[in-house]
């Protein structure tokens, strides 16, 4: 019996895995649609060159032009890449599940079997 105990154990522990995974891939997907909403805040206040210029000017446009970009890599490739990561784990995990599914009716099984052929042995032996 404990090793089936150890098989239920470690699939309680799969699906917490899976679902915190689920709930924090929910949440980065949330908060990339919200990233990406305030990229545009990287540009205000809108300056023009009635409203500023000289070369601490053109040194600040091109510091925020590289927060653009930067901006660009963080939404398109970093949380794009975690969440192929998460997603990619969230399957491997779903594998382990069914996989301890398996193992664990498998091992019911030959707990029946087993239980059978005791009983199966004490009619023969009175």
């Amino acid at each position: 019996m404990s090793y089936l105990a150890s098989l239920l154990a470690k699939l309680e522990e799969k699906q917490e895995q899976l679902r915190r995974l689920n709930t924090c891939a929910g949440q980065l997907g949330s908060l990339q649609g919200e990233f990406a909403q305030n990229k545009p805040l990287v540009h205000d206040p809108e300056l023009t060159n009635q409203t500023w210029k000289g070369s601490l000017a053109n040194k600040f446009l091109n510091i925020r032009e590289e927060m653009a970009m930067e901006y660009d890599d963080i939404s398109n490739v970093q949380l794009s890449q975690s969440q192929s990561t998460l997603s990619s784990k969230i399957g491997q995990i779903q594998s382990e599940i069914e996989s301890l599914y398996s193992s664990i009716a498998a091992e019911r099984a030959r707990l029946a079997r087993l239980a059978a052929a005791e009983r199966e042995g004490d009619g023969s032996i009175g």
